[in-house]
């Protein structure tokens, strides 16, 4: 009964240590794959301004992208942490298991070593044929001799079954503290980190005390921007109103128009939050919808769309299949594509170059141009809307975030 409460016990701690670890392992595997995009994140973000903060350039851009990469670092900081205590009960719950394990272990051993000293001792006085043939009858005889071989099979099992769990359990201890140590290393790593981030947030100081003064400068700037979307937009409404009135029309005439629409608006809204970027790499200069000023007091912006930053010469890609339905030009050279998927469309603004033609389908990751400078900041970045019908949507909750 002794040993198979202790049975009973090692399975229900070994139950819990492996359901432990692996519940353990999986959220710090998300962990870990978030620390990547971080990491991937702050990399872009460097790269991009690192131009910019050598030439001394004192922009709300420049500002806006200083202040994303602080907010990076920081969930970079806590993510390293939250993966350092995932190790930390990890460990515990191992050595715990291992004690457990061991203390078990022990007392089984006892048992076994108890029973070879009475079959040790029992071999002194007299011989197995002896003890089986002492017994009262051919069925005790039989049943002491299976007792006796059960009994030595099975400690002998379950001392093979110990060692190899106590193997495998100290294994997995070194492998943690292995670990725990990179992640530690990393850490460290990331307060050096922390130490650029003190110098980026004096930048961040100086460039903010530079746009202070510069205010009457920004306000114009601000209301020409202001000026150059509400242009856009209004273009925007009107070139989609065409289309859809266009496309009723003719599926009036060509039924299966209509259906193809319909099948492709709904495979669109299946791959909401799966969406590609428009471009390969790049950050968030700008949100979607009504949001503060980053510097100047009392001034909301409003922004159909979200603008990307990202290097010069990215190539600008369709996010999903349709069709080019307008090309127009803009003020300063540069240009915009729209193009519909079924019931949905998205705007690529701001292109230096476009590759397609009006009319033309495309498929999803085509390139249809290239981004272009903003003539205000320098820098170079692709201006991008979605839109379903004539309601403007966020483009963050259905881009592949």
């Amino acid at each position: 009964m002794i040993v198979w409460n202790s049975l009973f016990i090692w399975m229900v701690t070994i139950l819990l240590l492996f359901g432990a670890v692996n519940l353990f392992g999986q959220t710090r595997q998300e962990l870990e794959s978030q620390r990547v995009e971080l990491e991937e994140k702050i990399k872009t973000t460097k790269s991009l301004l690192d131009v910019s903060l050598r030439e001394q350039k004192s922009t709300v851009e420049n500002y806006v992208a200083l202040q994303n990469q602080l907010e990076a670092r920081r969930k970079m900081l806590g993510n390293i942490q939250g993966q350092i205590e995932i190790l930390n009960d990890t460990l515990t719950v191992i050595r715990d298991s291992i004690g457990v394990l061991e203390a078990e272990f022990n007392s089984l051993k006892e048992a076994y070593f108890k029973q070879l000293r009475l079959s040790y001792i029992r071999g002194l006085t007299t011989s197995d044929w002896m003890y089986l043939l002492s017994a009262g009858s051919l069925n005790e005889a039989l049943k002491r001799h299976l007792y006796n071989r059960q009994f030595r099979t099975f400690m002998q099992n379950r001392k093979m079954q110990l060692d190899s769990i106590s193997e495998v359990l100290i294994g997995q201890q070194d492998q943690l503290e292995k670990t725990l140590s990179e992640v530690q290393e990393l850490r460290v790593k990331e307060r050096a980190a922390v130490s650029d981030l003190n110098k980026d947030l004096k930048n961040l100081d100086s460039m903010l005390a530079t746009l202070k003064g510069r205010e009457e400068e920004l306000r114009k700037n601000l209301q020409t921007q202001e000026q150059n979307r509400r242009e856009l937009s209004k273009q925007i409404d009107k070139l989609i109103a065409e289309e859809i009135a266009r496309s009723e029309k003719t599926e009036e005439d060509l039924p299966e128009r209509a259906t193809a629409n319909t099948l492709l608006s709904g495979n669109f809204m299946q791959n909401k939050g799966a969406i590609p970027w428009p471009v390969e790499r790049g950050i968030i200069q700008s949100r979607f919808g009504n949001q503060p000023h980053p510097t100047l007091r009392n001034v909301t912006i409003n922004n159909n769309g979200i603008d990307i930053r990202t290097q010069e010469g990215t190539p600008v890609r369709a996010v999903f299949e349709g069709e080019v339905t307008a090309l127009v030009s803009m003020p300063g050279g540069q240009n915009m594509v729209l193009v519909r998927h079924g019931n949905y469309f998205t705007v690529y603004a701001g292109l230096q170059s476009v590759y397609i033609n009006k009319g033309d389908r495309v498929a999803a990751g085509q390139e249809v141009g290239a981004v272009g400078k903003d003539p205000n900041s320098g820098n170079f970045s692709v201006h991008f809307e979605l839109w379903k019908g004539m309601e403007v949507l966020n483009p963050e909750s259905w881009l592949k975030m």
